[in-house]
């Protein structure tokens, strides 16, 4: 098995730990396409994968999560999940990241693990947190006692 492929394992195996975790908190899923053409969802869900805008390059920008709750979340939360179990390059896609989130109007918590990431990279990302639509940078421990919290 090459390293992408046993990476893009674990970036699915995160998503679907943080999926689980939205399902234990009350969301329901729906497909992308339902989720954009809502206008005012009663109830919590949340959509995978979904396009929500443009990035900084113009290009489709996708996402791990985008979802809705009417009370936390009445205009949406965006959660991308970055794993990364072994040194490469990923951590360098971090500005991008931050970039098109701060492009975006939605406010948005990313969930770091895997312990793989150059340690500067990860404090320049955790120093980002708090400024623009970036509200948080998390991993796993972080993210399920966020959600026990009753914050997502």
């Amino acid at each position: 098995m090459t390293e992408g492929t046993r990476a893009n394992r674990s970036g699915f195996r995160l998503e679907s730990w943080v999926e689980d975790h939205l399902a234990e908190c009350g969301y329901n899923e729906v497909s992308a396409k339902a989720f954009m053409e809502q206008t005012a969802g009663d109830e919590p869900c949340f959509a995978k994968q979904c396009v929500i805008g443009k990035s900084i390059y113009g290009t489709k920008r996708k996402v791990d999560f985008v979802l809705s709750h009417p009370e936390l979340w009445p205009a949406g939360l965006v959660i991308q999940c970055k794993w990364q179990a072994s040194s490469g390059s990923v951590d360098e896609k971090y500005p991008y990241e931050v970039a098109c989130i701060n492009h975006l109007s939605l406010p948005t918590i990313i969930v770091l693990d895997g312990g793989g990431y150059k340690p500067g990279a990860k404090a320049w990302l955790l120093g980002q947190a708090g400024f623009g639509h970036l509200l948080h940078v998390f991993d796993m421990g972080q993210f399920a006692r966020f959600c026990s919290r009753g914050e997502v």
